[in-house]
């Protein structure tokens, strides 16, 4: 391959924050609440101009997690700011019907069900309020180029945007960009599962809108339905293959959208039509960081209490073992250690690409856990911070008691 040397050049520092987070997704929208509630100067960073990842950007519009699916489901294991969202929807008429078979609970504080359907636009709104509403400075349509590394600290990040290449000065970073690519480029170790033994595929979401009374057992909100739609395994670290991906599931939708007419023909009676196709496929694993601990699929059958928990996931294993194994307990913990990567100081992972397994992560990769992971990520990045520690050396009880103080489920 040809090479081009690239001039060096000084670049601009526009900013200088407590804590930086890289990628405005469910976990990175709680973990920048998070750290802007408890006093630290916080920037976001998200590549689109709204918040919420794959649940807006992907129409992924299902929200799991929340308790155990089936009994044992009495205790609501995720709850805090997660919590505090669905709630907000609700007084908004942000809430849709889950397709999930799950006990109904009142939806009221500490009494959520399993999952709920939510209007993406009003997410959106939800979202982004909260994060202005805690002083979270946000910085759209910025991508994330490059960690600014002092041997193995890192001191910063450099984004691109529409101003151009600058730098942005942080005490702590917070990975939030779902594939671990802040950790990944400042040279911590990770994995990935291969391309033939991956076991979740990818898929674009549409949304059908006309649908009035018609049958259809799908993620609903008044006369629209999101549907999963063209579906593929592709590998999703590398600008080609996504492109792949997008061009091939884009261009399937039409037949795909006549077959699920084929098969419900009161929806195609009602006029349905293809309303929406989401800005972005819905990619569900890419990288895994290796941290100071990785989550094991026996931790997540046996509901492993671990003593630095400031997470838990209830959510089913939906694929790995051929079928949708449900937990036969109240949800395994996640441990501080899986956010703290081996190697590289002054970053915290959160969401999707924290330290696991491919079998826990099937459950906690559930955008409920995902948020109450976020919270865990965005208060300890404060605390480093303010206190002026790595966050491998952060005192786990101090971010214990400021999460279950601030509403998080530990069980502690």
């Amino acid at each position: 391959m040809a090479k081009y040397r690239e001039p060096a050049r000084e670049i601009d520092i526009t900013g200088e924050y407590d804590v930086v987070v890289v990628g405005g997704g469910v976990a990175g929208s709680v973990a920048a609440i998070a750290s802007a509630r408890n006093k630290a100067k916080t920037l976001l960073i998200e590549q689109f101009g709204f918040l919420g990842g794959t649940a807006t950007a992907s129409l992924m519009n299902n929200i799991n997690g929340f308790r155990n699916q089936v009994e044992p489901d009495g205790t609501q294991t995720v709850k805090g700011i997660a919590e505090e969202i669905i709630l907000r929807l609700k007084e908004i008429g942000g809430l849709g019907k889950s397709p999930y078979k799950q006990k109904d609970y009142p939806t009221t504080k500490g009494n959520l069900s399993y999952s709920y359907c939510i209007d993406p636009e009003k997410f959106k709104y939800t979202v982004l309020d909260m994060a202005v509403e805690s002083d979270v400075d946000v910085l759209f349509h910025s991508y994330f180029s490059m960690p600014i590394l002092e041997k193995d600290k890192i001191k910063g990040i450099i984004v691109e945007n529409k101003s151009g290449r600058t730098a942005i000065a942080a005490k702590i970073v917070i990975d939030a960009t779902g594939d671990g690519d802040v950790a990944a480029r400042a040279g911590a170790p990770f994995w990935e599962a291969k391309h033939e033994d991956k076991k979740l595929v990818d898929g674009l979401m549409y949304k059908i809108s006309g649908i009035k009374d018609a049958p259809f057992a799908n993620c609903r909100y008044g006369d629209s339905s999101v549907v999963w739609g063209p579906a593929m395994v592709w590998g999703h670290n590398d600008a080609w293959e996504i492109s792949h991906s997008e061009i091939a599931t884009r261009l399937e939708v039409y037949n795909h959208f006549k077959h699920v007419l084929d098969a419900n023909p009161g929806l195609k009676a009602s006029g349905a039509y293809v309303a929406e196709t989401p800005v972005m496929l819905g990619i569900r694993q890419t990288r895994f960081i290796e941290s100071e601990y990785k989550l094991t699929a026996d931790d997540a059958i046996t509901g492993r209490r671990f003593e630095d928990v400031v997470a838990i996931s209830s959510a089913p294993i939906i694929n790995y073992y051929g079928y949708r194994r449900f937990l036969t307990h109240e949800g395994y913990d996640i441990p501080y250690r899986s956010l703290v990567p081996r190697k590289i100081d002054n970053v915290v992972i959160t969401g999707r690409c924290i330290s696991s397994e491919q079998q826990p992560f099937e459950s906690h990769r559930s955008m409920a856990p995902m948020m109450a992971i976020g919270q865990a990520s965005g208060t300890a990045a404060a605390l480093c911070a303010k206190g002026g520690v790595v966050p491998r050396k952060l005192d786990v009880k101090l971010l214990q008691k400021t999460l279950k103080d601030q509403g998080q489920e530990l069980r502690i």
